[in-house]
């Protein structure tokens, strides 16, 4: 069972970084997810390349989360995409003929752009993989030019746009493994979106499928954790599929921090892959609590799991030979 930390903060301070990565990697976390936005790479790419160094030189991979490209995907700074504001005409079109400020994931422009950004990312930096967060399919039919063009049967426009955007997010992951053949890919859906599993899962180059299981942002009864989780984790396991379930350690009251261990102990018994969840993250009522809570609860996972000891450090150590002497016998 491996450990991931959405680390969504600045690397500007680079003592500050080096403490908050050396802080995530004792958890027994294994990798981290860093969210880039589109002018993150044009205003300050010295920074990004140093900050996500300094993540590795602290043996911690890095999967970075594509934020708001197209204002097709989550990302932690609410602001619109820069490419979809600059070429209006890739937005998606309704049926009225009003257009939405999210590109068509159909437009040749846009998807010959974004994969070019994707090839640019994984070449310029010391990164492991590509996140989508949160991929919005489309809950408007398009009725642009292009869609109207690939499906002229406008009776079956709006069961097009979801058979295109599983052949879109396949031919994204494509464009992933095309240009380093060992990256990781990893899609993270909300609750909502788990009606996509089934045709996710059947995507060859989709390495692990996760799910943000917020029930308390959502309204929803602790319950749902685990049943949100057991439909990933299952799905995942039958296609030979990594699972990642997410926690929710923000947006914290005091109450909901009484719910942290529960939910957690919700989350686990799904039994997934990968545990995930954030570092110091947004509107917590006291966050350091939240983050210490979360830390007692990762460190809970067994350690021999979780082999995030650098090698010599394990081989030096009589206890650590000892243990894998252990596990050997196990």
């Amino acid at each position: 069972m491996d450990i991931t930390v959405a680390y969504f903060h600045t690397l500007f301070h680079v003592d500050t970084v080096k403490r908050d990565f050396e802080q995530i990697r004792a958890t027994g976390a294994t990798s981290i997810v860093y969210a880039v936005h589109e002018q993150e790479d044009q205003r300050w790419p010295r920074d990004l390349e140093r900050g996500l160094k300094l993540a590795q030189e602290a043996g911690l991979k890095v999967m970075l989360s594509l934020g708001r490209y197209g204002n097709l995907f989550a990302g932690p700074s609410h602001i619109p995409s820069w490419y979809t504001f600059r070429h209006p005409e890739t937005c998606i079109k309704d049926r009225h003929g009003r257009f939405h400020n999210v590109s068509c994931h159909n437009h040749e422009a846009f998807r010959s752009w974004l994969f070019h950004e994707i090839e640019y990312l994984l070449s310029s930096y010391a990164v492991s993989g590509i996140l989508l967060d949160e991929p919005r399919c489309p809950d408007v039919t398009c009725f642009c030019s292009v869609c109207r063009a690939l499906c002229p049967d406008i009776t079956d426009l709006q069961h097009f746009q979801r058979r295109s955007f599983i052949e879109f997010l396949s031919a994204l992951f494509s464009t992933v493994k095309a240009v380093k053949s060992n990256a990781k890919t990893a899609i993270v859906l909300l609750p909502q979106d788990l009606n996509l599993v089934d045709e996710l899962v059947t995507i060859p180059q989709l390495d692990t499928l996760g799910c943000h299981l917020f029930w308390q942002l959502l309204n929803e009864d602790i319950s749902q954790v685990e049943t949100w989780g057991r439909t990933v984790v299952e799905a995942a396991r039958q296609h030979d599929k990594r699972s990642q379930l997410w926690l929710q350690n923000f947006h914290q009251d005091e109450e909901g921090e009484q719910m942290l261990e529960p939910s957690w102990a919700k989350l686990l018994s799904a039994e997934p892959d990968e545990v995930a969840c954030y570092y110091y993250w947004r509107n917590n009522c006291d966050p350091e609590r939240v983050w210490e809570t979360t830390r007692t609860l990762l460190r809970r996972i067994p350690r021999r799991q979780l082999h995030w000891q650098p090698a010599f450090a394990r081989l030096s150590s009589p206890v650590a030979n000892s243990n894998q002497a252990q596990e050997g016998v196990q």
